[in-house]
């Protein structure tokens, strides 16, 4: 499927007639009335076949939205057309050097302009497919195969805006750090099928008592993470707690029998006044995970221990 052609200030009546062209072989074409929208936020360069654009302004301008366009991510490879007057054939020289790949007189036919740039067109369908393609795989490069929930890569990027966020409007951040107590014995007994099954089901859970705009991720093995956004020490243990009461009264379900299995839940905290590192915030639920571990499994613990003994 064609791509979209930008035609930038069409005050050329070939440029209309190209764009007529254009959509007849099956492009979208969007006119637009000046060059500098290239660099707005409206331009997707994944989903640009070209750019064509009529030449009538400062050149110094023309050669300055070139050049940022290039710069942009995925710009380098989106084909972009000069089309103009005398003027834009004496310049072409700075045209191409500011980033064009061609530079038309505005008297040539639709068709002559189209025979010639037809490589180009093909090459940007080609490039926006590449385009595409990376950022499929970028994105599935976030994401933890087992349960479809974000990755440790992604929840790092995650954590680190989160957190700044909250210090810059003043708000506190929490964390939980949960690990399925004793899967290898589910492994061992049931299989690793029905291992897998359990952590897709657990993390199914979290899912579902996070609140909307709470991030959950699994963080490897049987370990999940779980960011509370304006979510301050009280509120983020009494969201433990409660998942912690529904992984215990859940029955999963595994290939031959009904599987049970509890977890452990460590709990840190950020807020106006204190530390603001996004490392320190998932260290310290750690923290809390391994204190709970060492006490016996099965419980919601908060770090540091002297502030959350009496609520832990």
């Amino acid at each position: 499927m064609p791509g979209t052609v930008f035609i930038a200030r069409p005050i050329w009546p070939v440029l209309r007639r190209l764009g007529a062209e254009l959509a007849a072989a099956g492009y979208r074409v969007e006119y637009v009335g000046t060059w500098g929208f290239l660099l707005s936020g409206g331009v997707a360069c994944e989903e640009l076949a070209a750019v064509f654009l009529g030449e009538y302004g400062s050149l110094s301008e023309e050669e300055d939205v070139l050049r940022r366009f290039r710069e942009r991510d995925g710009g380098p490879g989106v084909p972009v057309l000069v089309v103009g007057g005398l003027n834009a054939a004496n310049r072409g020289h700075r045209f191409r050097a500011a980033g064009a790949d061609l530079v038309f007189t505005a008297d040539l036919s639709a068709t002559e302009i189209l025979e010639t740039a037809r490589p180009l067109l093909a090459y940007g369908d080609l490039y926006r497919k590449v385009l595409t393609a990376n950022r499929e795989l970028r994105d599935l490069a976030m994401v933890d195969d087992l349960t479809g929930l974000p990755n440790r890569r992604h929840f790092a990027r995650d954590l680190e805006r989160t957190v700044e966020m909250a210090r810059r409007i003043g708000r506190p951040v929490s964390c939980i750090v949960s690990d399925i107590d004793e899967l290898r014995h589910v492994n061992e007994s049931c299989g690793p099928a029905v291992g897998d099954s359990v952590i897709r089901q657990f993390g199914d859970i979290l899912i579902r008592a996070k609140r909307s705009y709470d991030s959950v991720a699994r963080l490897g093995g049987d370990e999940f993470v779980w960011l509370l956004v304006d979510a301050d020490p009280g509120q983020a243990l009494q969201a433990a707690r409660r998942a912690h009461r529904i992984v215990g009264e859940s029955v999963f379900n595994g290939a031959h029998a009904a599987v049970r299995v509890t977890a452990t839940w460590g709990v840190a905290s950020i807020a106006p006044g204190g530390e603001w590192s996004a490392s320190a915030l998932l260290e310290n639920a750690d923290r809390a995970l391994y204190w709970g571990k060492e006490s016996g499994k099965n419980v919601v613990r908060f770090y540091p221990p002297g502030k959350g003994a009496g609520h832990a």
